[in-house]
This record gives structure tokens, sequence and C-alpha cells, in this order.
């Protein structure tokens, strides 16, 4: 009898220990199935904040590209005037001197008109 009863302390423990591997291996899969549904959610976030990510860089790109639009027409618009400035200041001053070198030929007196 004692050989049957070691028979059946072997074949309780081999069944304890499939029963124990069965359930591991659910375990196993469970976990498994976690650490791929977690490791999908992460590619979905890292996805969605590239995305963020390159839609913030392209809107700041944006407004860099405006700014420094405006500032170049700004700066344009400044020389224009500042030139604008500086031909208005000749032509009056070459006005000036043609008005006053036609009083001086017109003077009595003056060499030029006596002759």
């Amino acid at each position: 009898m004692d050989t049957k009863k070691n028979d059946s302390k072997i074949d309780d423990a081999a069944t304890k220990i499939k029963d124990l591997t069965a359930n591991a291996g659910e375990k196993a899969g469970v976990v498994a199935g976690k650490v791929s549904q977690a490791a999908e959610t992460a590619r979905e976030k890292a996805e969605t904040m590239a995305e963020k990510g390159e839609h913030r860089l392209h809107e700041a790109a944006e407004k860099v590209g405006h700014a420094v639009t405006e500032i170049a027409t700004k700066v344009v618009h400044a020389a224009q005037e500042t030139a604008e400035k500086v031909v208005h200041g000749a032509k009056e001053l070459a006005h000036k001197a043609q008005h006053r070198g036609d009083e001086l030929a017109g003077k009595p007196g003056d060499k030029r008109s006596e002759r």
C-alpha cells in the first residue's frame, strides 16, 4: 500500500503542479496583454505629443516668419521715409541756393551783373 500511497501523492503533486502551471500561464498571458496594451497606449500618447509638438513648432515658425516680415516691412518703410526726407531736404537746399544765387546775381554793384 505504501507504493499506492506514494503514487497517489506523486499524482496529486503532479496535478497541483499542472494546475499551477496552467494558472501561471493564464496570468502570464493576462500580464502580457496588459503590457501590450500599456505599450500601445504609450505609443499613441507619444504620437499625440509629437503631433502637438510639430503643430506648436509650425505655429512658432509661422509667428517668427510673420514677425520677420513685419520688421522687414517697417525697416523698408523707415528707409523710404528717410530717403524721401533726404531728397526733400536736398531739393530745399538747392532751391535756397538757387534763390540766393539769383539774389546775389541781381544786386547792383555786383561784378557779374555789371558785365
